[in-house]
């Protein structure tokens, strides 16, 4: 979960692949084929109960009331199942493992059980250039540098966040909603937002080798060979990503268990 900027060894796809970086004509095909931008997000619904296998912010608090040391992967596992199931014999609450908003507020929280609908409004018009919303973009992810990882995490500040959460959360302050992209869908068991940023059929795709700045880069797994990690390209071999333990800045480079992904995805 790592980056950089320009990948020499990976010039050679630009003659493979010419056609991906050619502007889209107005009216053309292909600017209906990608996403324009909006000022209107589709709202989360948010309120998710923590079952066996969801992960996030709301899972890390939990963990915490319930005593799992500082680390602990913010996913509903066996070991948080079985501590909720001690918590709620012990508050005389229905035994289920599933923290919803009873056992939630039993936990003494003062957050809301639907903290997860948080979601960065856009802050531009509808006429702001593509160069506004990469500014906007960044600098809405650079407001969390310093910021703890959290697995599954898509904000608010001072919750922690994944690499995707705030990559998602950065496009939607830049005006995108790369819907069925979604924070409710962000901490569910097996869904990888990286992976389906990726793979988005109204993204446009460039060779990493022409990457420029606010593109996202993403790297795969060496063992599974899936895409599991994004980042923010803010060029001269630099990109601004999540990564345990915080949100930081980095080079964008192979690395020990990742493999850069040949295309970058450029939103805007």
């Amino acid at each position: 979960m790592t980056p950089r900027g320009r990948v020499p060894l990976l010039a050679t796809l630009v003659a493979v692949v010419p056609l991906l970086v050619l502007p889209p004509q107005p009216g053309s095909a292909a600017t209906q084929r990608y996403l324009a931008p909006t000022t209107r997000i589709t709202p989360a619904r948010g309120c998710v109960r923590l079952s066996r296998g969801v992960n996030g912010v709301k899972v890390g608090l939990v963990q915490r009331r319930l005593g799992f040391p500082a680390g602990t992967w913010e996913t509903m596992d066996r070991a948080t199942v079985t501590a909720v199931r001690r918590f709620q014999r012990r508050h005389g609450l229905r035994v289920t493992g599933v923290v919803g908003p009873v056992t939630w507020k039993a936990m003494g929280f003062a957050e809301s059980f639907c903290m997860d609908r948080y979601q960065a409004q856009p802050a531009l018009p509808l006429s702001a250039t593509p160069a506004q919303r990469r500014a906007q973009m960044i600098a809405f992810a650079r407001s969390f540098v310093g910021e703890e990882y959290v697995w599954g995490g898509a904000g608010p500040r001072g919750y922690g966040i994944d690499c995707s959460g705030l990559v998602l959360q950065a496009l939607y302050s830049a005006g995108l909603d790369p819907q069925p992209i979604s924070v409710d869908r962000h901490v569910l068991p097996a869904y990888r937002t990286s992976r389906e940023l990726y793979r988005h059929p109204r993204l446009r795709h460039v060779p990493l080798a022409l990457a420029g700045r606010g593109d996202l880069v993403f790297w795969r797994s060496r063992a599974t060979g899936k895409v599991n990690h994004v980042a923010i390209y803010l060029g001269h071999g630099r990109v601004l990503e999540a990564v345990t333990p915080r949100v930081h800045y980095a080079r964008l480079a192979n690395r020990r268990t990742q493999r850069l992904m040949p295309t970058a995805v450029r939103p805007f």
